[in-house]
C-alpha cells in the first residue's frame, strides 16, 4: 500500500492538467488506486488460503533490477556518452514496446469495468485517462527498474547530471512509447471493429513484434563494433528520427554543455514531442479510444453465437491417434483443441513468445560480418532449435488465461476418473495444435540450409521441449484451462523460470552436441532416452502430481 500510495502522489502536480482534459480529479485517483490495488494482489484459486496482499509489485521491481543489471553490463565500457544512453534508450524502448503488446493490450481493450461504472457518474475521459495513466505508470516503473543500474553507471561514468537528465528522459520515452501505442491501436480499430477487430488485434500483436525487434536490431547495428569500448554512433539526417538518439543527444547536450545546431535540434525534439504526444493522447485520442471501446462492448453484445458444425480435420484425426489413446484424456485432448481456437487471451499471450525467440535467434545468424558458408557447415541449428525451450514455460502459463471465469465447474462434472487424464489431453491438444506446425516449418527451414543430416537432431531437439514442456505444465498449480485473467503485473517467479529454462537449454544442448560427436549412434540412444522419459512422465509422474485434493485447492466451483 506504501508503493501505491508513493505512485498516487505523483500525479498531484498534475492535477490542473488533468482537470484541463475534463476529467475529475477524484474520481480519477480512486479508480487508479482500485487498479493497482488489484494488482497488488495475486488471485489465490485455494478456498481454504487467505486471499491476502501479495506485493506483486514490489517482487516484479526486484526482478527488473536484477534483469536492469545484466543490460547494464553490456554498456558499461562504452566511452562515448551519446552511444551509452543510446543504448540504453533503445534497450528500453524496446521493452515498453513488448509490454505494451504481450502485457498491456488487454487492459487497453478491458470493458468489463463499464458494468460498474457506466451507472456512475463517471465521465468517459475520467475513465479512459485512468486507463492511460495506469498503464503509463507500469511502464514508468519498469522502465525506472530496468534502468537503475544504467543511472548508476551514467552518474559514475558522466556525472551526476547526466544521471538525473537520465531519469527524465526516461519519462519523456514513456510517454512517446505510449502515443505510438494508442496512435496504432486507433488505426487499426478505425479500419476494422466489433469480432473482426479482436482477431485482427491478436495478430497485429505479432507483426507488431516483428517489427519491433527487427528496430531494436537495427539500432544496435548503427553502431560501430570494431572497438566496444570506443563504440560510437555517426550523426546523419535520419538519426533525427530515431527516438533512442533523440533522448540520448538530450543528455548529451545538457550534461557537457553543448549546444550548437545538432544538439539544439536534439533537445527540441526530446522536449516537445513527447509532451505534445501526451497532450494529443489525452485531448483527442483519449475520447476517441473510449467511443471506439464502447462500439467494440455494444458489438460483443450483439455478435451472433456461432455454431460449431462438429467436424474434425484430417490433421486433428491423424495427430489425436498419435498423442492420446485414453478415452477421458480423448475428451479433455478435443475439448481444449476447440476452446484454444476461441480463446484470444490464449493467443495474444502465446503466439508472440514464438516470434520473439525466433527473431533475437535468427537475427544472430545473419549479419554483415557472417560467412554463410562457414554458417553451413557449423553446429549453429542447435542454438535456434534449444531456443525454443521457451515455449514449454509460456505454452504452459498461457494455457491458463482466459476469459472463461466460470468454467472450472464444468471440467468438475465431466466424468472422468483422473484430473490427472483431463491436464495431459490439455497440454497435448495445444502444443500439437499450435506449436508442432510451427516446429514443421522451422525445422523445412533448416534442413533447406543445413542439409538433410541435421533431421536426427531436429527430432532429439523436439523430445526435449516435448518433454520440457509436459514436466512444467504438470509441476505447476494444476488449474483448469482459459479460466484465468491476465495480470498486469507479475512477480518475480518468471524471471527465475525462464533463466533456468535457459540454463536447462544450454545444459541439454550441450549434451547433444557432445553426444553427436562422440559417437554416431549417440542420436539415436538420445531419443530413446528421451522417449522413455516422456512416457514415464505420461504415465507415472502425472498421475503423482495431479489429484482432486490439489485441483480443487486451485481452482472454484461457483
Amino acid at each position: 500500500m506504501i508503493m501505491i500510495r508513493f505512485l498516487l502522489s505523483l500525479f498531484r502536480p498534475f492535477r490542473w492538467f488533468i482537470e484541463r482534459t475534463g476529467a475529475d480529479y477524484n474520481q480519477f485517483i480512486h479508480i487508479l488506486e482500485l487498479k493497482l490495488t488489484m494488482d497488488n494482489r495475486r488471485a489465490r484459486g485455494s478456498r481454504n488460503k487467505s486471499t491476502t496482499p501479495d506485493n506483486s509489485i514490489a517482487k516484479q521491481s526486484f526482478a527488473q533490477i536484477v534483469m536492469g543489471f545484466v543490460f547494464a553490463m553490456m554498456g558499461i565500457i562504452i566511452k562515448s556518452e551519446f552511444t551509452y544512453f543510446y543504448m540504453m534508450h533503445t534497450i528500453l524502448m524496446f521493452m515498453m514496446a513488448m509490454l505494451i503488446i504481450s502485457e498491456f493490450t488487454t487492459i487497453l481493450f478491458d470493458t468489463s469495468e463499464n458494468t460498474i461504472i457506466q451507472p456512475l457518474p463517471i465521465k468517459g475521459s475520467t475513465q479512459s485517462l485512468a486507463r492511460n495513466a495506469h498503464v503509463f505508470l507500469y511502464l514508468a516503473l519498469i522502465a525506472f527498474n530496468i534502468s537503475v543500474a544504467s543511472i548508476i553507471i551514467a552518474a559514475i561514468k558522466f556525472g551526476i547530471l547526466s544521471g538525473l537528465i537520465f531519469i527524465v528522459s526516461i519519462l519523456l520515452n514513456v510517454l512517446f512509447t505510449l502515443f505510438l501505442a494508442n496512435m496504432l491501436y486507433l488505426g487499426i480499430m478505425h479500419i476494422v471493429s466489433g469480432e473482426q477487430l479482436k482477431n485482427v488485434m491478436m495478430y497485429f500483436q505479432i507483426v507488431i513484434a516483428i517489427l519491433f525487434m527487427a528496430g531494436y536490431q537495427l539500432g544496435f547495428n548503427l553502431i560501430d563494433k570494431s572497438q566496444i569500448s570506443n563504440m560510437t554512433i555517426g550523426v546523419s539526417w535520419y538519426t533525427f528520427l530515431i527516438p533512442p538518439a533523440i533522448f540520448s543527444g538530450l543528455i548529451e547536450a545538457l550534461s557537457t554543455g553543448i549546444f550548437d545546431l545538432k544538439h539544439l535540434l536534439f533537445i527540441a525534439e526530446a522536449l516537445i514531442i513527447p509532451v505534445v504526444a501526451m497532450f494529443i493522447t489525452t485531448r483527442y485520442l483519449t475520447p476517441v479510444f473510449n467511443r471506439k471501446l464502447l462500439n467494440l462492448e455494444q458489438g460483443d453484445r450483439a455478435t451472433k453465437v456461432k455454431t460449431s458444425s462438429g467436424k474434425t480435420s484430417l490433421y486433428f484425426n491423424i495427430i489425436s491417434k498419435l498423442f492420446v489413446k485414453n478415452n477421458d484424456e480423448k475428451a479433455a485432448f478435443q475439448l481444449a483443441w476447440r476452446m484454444s481456437g476461441y480463446e484470444r487471451l490464449f493467443k495474444q499471450s502465446f503466439f508472440p513468445s514464438l516470434a520473439y525467440v525466433l527473431i533475437m535467434v535468427a537475427v544472430q545468424f545473419f549479419k554483415r560480418d557472417i560467412n554463410l558458408s562457414e554458417i553451413a557447415s557449423s553446429s549453429r541449428y542447435l542454438i535456434l532449435l534449444y531456443s525454443f525451450i521457451l515455449v514449454s514455460l509460456t505454452l504452459s502459463s498461457s494455457l491458463m488465461l482466459g476469459n472463461n471465469r466460470q468454467i472450472d465447474w464444468l471440467f468438475k462434472i465431466l466424468p472422468i476418473n483422473s484430473p490427472a487424464d483431463y491436464f495431459k489431453g490439455f497440454i497435448k491438444a495445444v502444443f500439437v495444435r499450435f506449436f508442432v506446425p510451427f516446429y514443421v516449418l522451422l525445422s523445412i527451414g533448416i534442413v533447406a540450409f543445413w542439409g538433410m543430416r541435421v533431421i536426427p537432431d531436429i527430432i532429439v531437439a523436439w523430445l526435449v521441449i516435448y518433454m520440457s514442456t509436459l514436466l512444467i505444465f504438470y509441476m505447476q498449480q494444476p488449474i483448469f484451462p482459459f479460466s484465468q485473467a491476465k495480470a498486469s503485473s507479475q512477480g518475480g517467479k518468471n524471471f527465475v523460470k525462464v533463466m533456468g529454462l535457459i540454463i536447462t537449454a544450454f545444459l541439454l544442448g550441450g549434451l547433444h552436441y557432445l553426444v553427436s560427436k562422440w559417437n554416431i549412434y549417440g542420436l539415436a540412444a538420445l531419443m530413446v532416452i528421451y522417449s522413455t522419459a516422456i512416457v514415464l512422465i505420461n504415465k507415472k509422474l502425472a498421475y503423482r502430481l495431479i489429484n482432486w485434493e490439489k485441483v480443487d485447492d486451485f481452482n472454484t466451483y461457483n
